[in-house]
């Protein structure tokens, strides 16, 4: 059996180990590249996500200031009547928590946080509202006019109800005995009132925060 020279082309019989017209080799070993799998894995490039985790601690050191403002901004708002108590005092927590974001930079406060620092910052308010009255009731002697518009609610409501303790509460208040009593309550229910607003402001802000940090 024949075949051609792969170097002339010339017909070469079938185990000649020359070829006889170029003296061409004709014995070759074909050779087959194999293709190992490579052992590496491909690495997965992956992008890392990074994202701000809420915290649940508060550096008071850094807090008491951005609470204060917030305190101060809220009863700016209530003296000067620009806004009602309960709305002042959600703005209250809310700024505190907004003002403790810049100061800390990246600090982004969850729920509970921002509740705590709502109500620090109406506890705080709830403080600068009680001198500024003092200071009213003691320098500008508005003791006597409060005391007339706190008697001339109380007997309006008292007289909406039939009930005659009604009327015997009334004239327990016109009592000094009396004025003192509904002086501490007014107080603990306004700081009640100032803590919780400003709590729940506090934890709307640290929500909106947390929100925009996410974008």
């Amino acid at each position: 059996m024949e075949y051609p020279c792969h170097r002339c082309r010339a017909s070469v019989e079938e185990g000649t180990a020359f070829c006889p017209h170029c003296n061409a080799p004709q014995i070759r070993v074909a050779t087959t590249e194999i293709l190992q799998p490579s052992s590496e894995a491909p690495v997965s490039q992956e992008i890392p996500h990074t994202a701000t985790e809420a915290t649940s601690s508060i550096d008071w050191s850094r807090a008491l200031v951005p609470a204060t403002w917030g305190a101060l901004v809220a009863i700016s708002l209530i003296v000067t009547r620009l806004a009602a108590f309960g709305i002042a005092m959600l703005a209250a927590g809310a700024l505190a928590v907004v003002f403790y974001h810049r100061r800390n930079r990246g600090a982004s406060l969850s729920a509970g946080a921002g509740a705590r620092l709502g109500a620090v910052s109406g506890a705080l308010g709830f403080g600068i509202l009680t001198i500024v009255f003092a200071f009213g009731t003691a320098v500008l002697h508005t003791g006597a006019e409060l005391r007339q518009k706190m008697l001339d609610a109380v007997q309006q409501a008292a007289s909406r109800s039939s009930d005659p303790q009604a009327a015997q509460a009334v004239e327990f208040l016109k009592t000094p005995q009396g004025l003192v009593v509904a002086v501490i309550l007014g107080l603990i229910l306004t700081f009640l009132a100032f803590v919780f607003f400003s709590g729940l402001g506090g934890v709307v802000g640290a929500a909106l925060l947390r929100r925009k940090d996410a974008r």
